[in-house]
């Protein structure tokens, strides 16, 4: 369902007052989703595809979205209550913020500890900004001494460390830089999207693809693996509509993180290791389960499955 709209926040209101009474119908939920995600992105025109996912077994409502912006599309989630009225969780950029806005609205991001300043650049000079990590790579910017910007990741291709960042700006471009030049930030915000500082070990990058089958006249099945640092293993489950999954992968490191893929590769639900998923499905086919190694070594992992 796309969504071309600029909302005021006295629509939004009027919208809430008008349903309220009755409880939030699954077009109002992808409505004020879609509104969320427009705000978390700061895009109150960009396009959006909702898609309300159901009731999980604990009350909470499902709704999955992706946002269309200038350059690059997104993937976020909101959480609602038993009763469809309130927002209990946003998901974005590979996991939960703290509200739909970056940092509820602040200059900082949630944690405090992504936003990196410009510095050490010589005087009168600028710091390029290239499309990938390295100076073979084309020049898309430039910034100076005191900027502020978001960073995302970093990688050290070679002897240098570069770093992806957002610009804190209302189109929020990307692009690389060197990270001697970036004071601050740490690492990424949230262990399930950090990528190494090194570079990782053999296996990186690596995809591996199994077909999960159960037992005769099981409805689940349990199994432990192992993953390299940097690769990705999936699994296909073929599932019908309406019916419930469960899922849940272990692992002692919150840097192993999962995704869901629907059989028309939209995504579904994820999380980081630990994290549950119960919920009902909305398509018939081969459902895609990744389980993504970002820890910076080689991690043992345990999946429970059951579907129902």
């Amino acid at each position: 369902m796309l969504h071309r709209r600029l909302l005021s926040w006295t629509l939004l209101g009027a919208c809430a007052l008008a349903s309220a009474a009755s409880g939030q119908s699954a077009e109002f939920m992808r409505n004020e989703c879609s509104s969320a995600g427009q705000t978390y992105f700061r895009d109150f025109t960009a396009a959006t595809e909702m898609q309300y996912n159901g009731r999980r077994v604990d009350g909470t409502h499902a709704v999955n979205g992706r946002i269309f912006l200038e350059t690059r599309f997104e993937d976020f989630a909101c959480s609602y209550d038993p009763t469809g009225r309130r927002i209990v969780e946003f998901f974005a950029e590979g996991r939960t913020q703290a509200s739909p806005l970056p940092g509820g609205g602040g200059a900082t991001d949630p944690g405090g500890s992504r936003i990196a300043t410009v510095a050490g650049v010589p005087q009168n000079d600028v710091l390029n900004v290239r499309s990938g990590p390295g100076t073979n790579y084309r020049v898309i910017g430039a910034l100076g001494n005191g900027d502020r910007v978001r960073k995302l990741r970093c990688q050290t291709p070679g002897r240098t460390t570069w770093c992806e960042i957002e610009m804190m700006t209302d189109m929020r471009e990307r692009g690389w830089v060197s990270a001697r030049y970036l004071s601050g930030g740490g690492s990424h915000g949230g262990a399930a999207t950090q990528l190494p500082s090194k570079p990782p070990a053999s296996g990186t990058g690596q995809v591996t693809t199994a077909v999960i089958r159960f037992p005769a006249g099981a409805t689940g099945t349990e199994f432990t693996e192992q993953i390299e640092n940097g690769a990705v293993r999936r699994y296909v489950l073929g599932a019908r509509d309406q019916q419930f999954l469960y899922l849940r992968v272990g692992s002692g490191n919150p840097g192993v993180s999962w995704r869901i893929l629907n059989p028309n590769k939209t995504l579904l639900s994820q999380g980081t290791a630990g994290q549950d998923y119960r919920g009902q499905l909305w398509q018939t086919g081969d459902h895609i389960i990744e389980v993504h190694n970002r820890s910076g070594r080689p991690q043992t992992y345990k999946v429970i499955l059951n579907i129902k």
